[in-house]
C-alpha cells in the first residue's frame, strides 16, 4: 500500500529538486500524518462565482489563509466514525 502522503510528498520534493532520498525520509518523517491538499484559489474563485460573491484572484489566496488560520479544514470526529462504518464491520465497543 502506498503511503498516504506519497503523491503530494513526490510532488513536493520534484518541485524542489530533490532526490529519491529526501523523498523517502520526508515520507518517513511524516509517516504518521496525513498532508491534505484542501484546494487551491481556483477553488475558492468557483465556489465564490456559484455563491453569487465578487472576490479578485488575489483575494483567493486571502481566503486560502483565512481557511488555514482558522483550521476549517480537518478531520473531525464525524469523519472518523464514518470511516471506520464505511470500512470496517461491527467495531462498536459495548460499554
Amino acid at each position: 500500500m502506498a503511503n498516504r502522503n506519497e503523491s503530494l510528498v513526490k510532488e513536493i520534493v520534484a518541485f524542489l529538486g530533490g532526490t529519491r532520498i529526501s523523498e523517502n525520509a520526508l515520507l518517513r518523517h511524516l509517516k504518521h500524518r496525513l498532508i491534505l491538499d484542501a484546494g487551491n484559489v481556483d477553488d475558492v474563485a468557483q465556489f465564490a462565482e456559484q455563491l453569487r460573491l465578487h472576490i479578485t484572484k488575489e483575494e483567493c489566496s486571502q481566503v486560502l489563509d483565512h481557511i488555514a488560520a482558522k483550521a476549517m479544514v480537518g478531520i473531525t470526529i464525524d469523519h472518523v466514525e464514518t470511516a471506520i462504518n464505511e470500512l470496517f464491520e461491527n467495531r462498536f465497543i459495548e460499554p
